[in-house]
């Protein structure tokens, strides 16, 4: 866990990493077995499980891993600020528009 939290105190942490640390966070969070590493295959485990019963609870599914990457960006830049790290643009939508 303690390598996981590194990549979010790094402030040249790059995208991927964040991305890779995040899932497996969640992984961690949802208690999936050590052998299982993506999101998405737990997330449809836990789908077809809960299908099963007479109600099943939707929220309780793990988020995808597009959405839980999306959540690790978000945490990334939150603690970056609070760290008072300055972050360079990696030519996102928004800096291209700048430049027309």
């Amino acid at each position: 866990m303690k390598n996981i939290a590194d990549v979010f105190y790094n402030p040249s942490s790059t995208s991927d990493a964040i991305s890779q640390a995040g899932e497996k966070m969640f992984l961690a969070i949802y208690k999936v077995p050590a052998n299982e590493h993506n999101l998405n295959n737990h997330r449809y485990a836990a789908f077809l499980k809960s299908s099963t019963k007479v109600k099943s609870d939707l929220s309780s599914l793990p988020p995808t891993k597009g959405a839980a990457e999306q959540h690790s960006f978000r945490v990334y830049l939150q603690i970056q600020q609070w760290l008072n790290n300055l972050l360079v643009s990696g030519g996102g939508p928004e800096e291209k528009m700048d430049s027309q």
